[in-house]
């Protein structure tokens, strides 16, 4: 049994290293949680076939076809097992993809359920005790007010009065000029 996973790995490795262009423009948007935080993986096996693209969380296989697929009686099979197993499957031409690929992304996001987390996941999980939007509240950095630094031994000490202060070190690039 373990070569026959080892023969099937080698297989899915090779649809991966060979993937259309139709395959590498929709990998690129979809891959590392680029579309709205869902996980998607290449070549995913599944049951007895392997799904071009495979988002997991939300059940959903996406396939990017040729015209040799066109009216593809085994196609209409595998799709029909896919979908008794749980999965929604969408099918895209390649040249769909080439010519239209913001409308292929909006189909595939309007299928999707809510996304389950957006970049930076866990920033807003309660239990790992994230900082509140403000920087407030539990897990936020103490705010920590730094002594002031001690004069130095060669420049005239700092004054509070804005009028010696301004003349010590002019604000640059507000347009003011000081008379």
């Amino acid at each position: 049994m373990r070569e026959a996973d080892t023969e099937r790995s080698r297989f899915r490795r090779g649809l991966r290293e060979s993937q259309t262009e139709a395959e590498r423009r929709l990998w690129y948007r979809v891959r590392d949680r680029r579309l709205a935080g869902f996980k998607f993986v290449r070549q995913e096996s599944i049951g007895r076939y392997v799904a071009d693209f495979c988002c997991r969380e939300g059940r959903l296989i996406i396939e990017l076809d040729g015209g040799q697929h066109a009216e593809s009686e085994h196609d209409r099979v595998r799709d029909a097992w896919l979908a008794v197993q749980g999965y929604r499957i969408l099918r895209f031409w390649n040249a769909e993809v080439a010519d239209n690929i913001v409308g292929v992304m909006d189909t595939i996001l309007a299928v999707l359920p809510p996304s389950p987390r957006t970049r930076g996941e866990g920033r807003d999980d309660p239990v790992v005790g994230a900082a509140s939007p403000k920087g407030e509240g539990e897990g936020a950095a103490p705010v920590e007010a730094y002594p002031e630094p001690p004069p130095h031994p060669r420049l005239p000490p700092r004054s509070g009065d804005d009028k010696v202060a301004g003349a010590l070190s002019p604000q640059a690039g507000r347009g003011e000029k000081h008379l």
